[in-house]
């Protein structure tokens, strides 16, 4: 298995969930928040980058749905992950985020 794989199913192990339609609860996590947003842009992006240099031909949602059939990422995590990352995104669409910020949802997101 590759570096790059285990740094993006990590990640989305690791990841909190985060309501954001409540901003007390966007207030109380800020600093989880910032760090997932931190490791969108400096881990998972170059991790897919690098990934794609060697499957050009894959699409991201392909590279990210390996990370479920090859058991790094259960089903239902990758999912709500997903979700909570669209989620992200929309916020993000509304705050005008860090341009890589926005790419790499964007990339993760359709």
């Amino acid at each position: 298995m590759s570096n790059e794989k285990d740094q993006i199913s990590k990640f989305y192990n690791d990841y909190v969930i985060i309501n954001f339609n409540d901003p007390d609860e966007v207030k109380s996590k800020d600093k989880v928040l910032k760090k997932q947003m931190e490791d969108l842009v400096n881990i998972v992006l170059p991790s897919l980058a690098k990934l794609g240099e060697s499957n050009s031909e894959m699409p991201v949602g392909m590279l990210l749905a390996s990370l479920v059939a090859e058991n790094l990422v259960s089903k239902d995590k990758f999912i709500d992950v997903q979700n909570n990352l669209k989620e992200m995104k929309k916020l993000g669409d509304l705050l005008q985020f860090d341009i890589k910020l926005t790419a790499t949802l964007n990339a993760l997101v359709p």
